[in-house]
């Protein structure tokens, strides 16, 4: 283990390896991570891997945008397999303030070359024939939504990175932090004190632990969510292609096969 380098990053999940990839990409290799326990154990590990490219902010909408396209080559880039389906989307929309949201957003998306669009009813039962169109005025169709695994994602990154001569270090949590006088910092893990140039904190629900380290109070919390996975469902299996991601906000729960 090096016992300095230009950049550090704290947190072995999808955004630690994801910065640590593209810094690598950017021509930067004097840099590590290290991760408390495995790669993905944390939040990434739990997450749903859903990949939407709808957001009413423009530049998260652009973000998104990104990670989708870069998921669909990363594979080849990494030599690394991912379990990733582009199915598109619905999101449905129960009144006409959720079409105008809707709309507001594909003004947005089409203005970046983003081929959102909205559709009635009809497109919607074409698209997903299984759903009951109780109460639904409209959705919104995104044809670059699908999901991914989070883990294969993370370690994509992560074999990507190493190729590049980034170093990872599992099972070496971070014990403290302390600023150096050349404006760098020390950083003490369970293998040895690691000197930075810049300190990166990618530590999902334990961000607060890290930046409590140096004085700083990260406003987090932890959320439960649920999901429930069924046993095959023949009207499902029998179609000829896989279904799109269905996404209510109004009622607030996702379907996805």
């Amino acid at each position: 283990m090096k016992s300095h380098v230009r950049v550090l990053i704290i947190g072995g999940g999808a955004v630690g390896c994801s910065a640590l990839y593209h810094l690598t990409r950017r021509g930067w290799t004097d840099i590590a991570l290290v991760e408390r326990d495995e790669l993905t154990s944390g939040s990434t590990w739990h997450a749903a891997g859903n990949c939407p490219t709808f957001s009413t902010s423009w530049n998260i909408l652009k973000l998104q945008r990104y990670g989708n396209a870069l998921y669909q080559r990363l594979a080849a880039e990494t030599d690394y397999p991912i379990d990733y389906h582009v199915t598109g989307s619905i999101r449905l929309a129960h009144s006409r303030a959720r079409m105008a949201e809707f709309a507001h957003v594909v003004a947005m998306a089409c203005a970046q070359g983003i081929e959102l669009a909205l559709i009635g009813p009809a497109e919607i039962k074409s698209r997903h024939p299984l759903i009951a169109l109780d109460d639904i005025v409209g959705g919104l169709w995104d044809p670059y939504d699908g999901d991914i695994d989070p883990s294969q994602l993370t370690q994509a990154f992560a074999h990507g990175a190493r190729a590049a001569g980034a170093e990872i270090h599992r099972f070496n949590p971070v014990t403290a932090i302390a600023a150096r006088a050349d404006g760098g910092w020390a950083v003490t893990t369970k293998g040895g004190t690691i000197n930075a140039e810049i300190v990166v904190n990618a530590a999902g629900y334990r961000a607060g632990e890290i930046a409590a380290m140096v004085g700083q109070a990260l406003p987090l919390v932890s959320l439960q969510h649920q999901y429930l996975i069924t046993e095959g469902i023949a009207e499902i299996a029998a179609l000829p292609t896989r279904l799109p991601l269905l996404r209510d906000p109004d009622v607030g729960y996702y379907l996805r096969q």
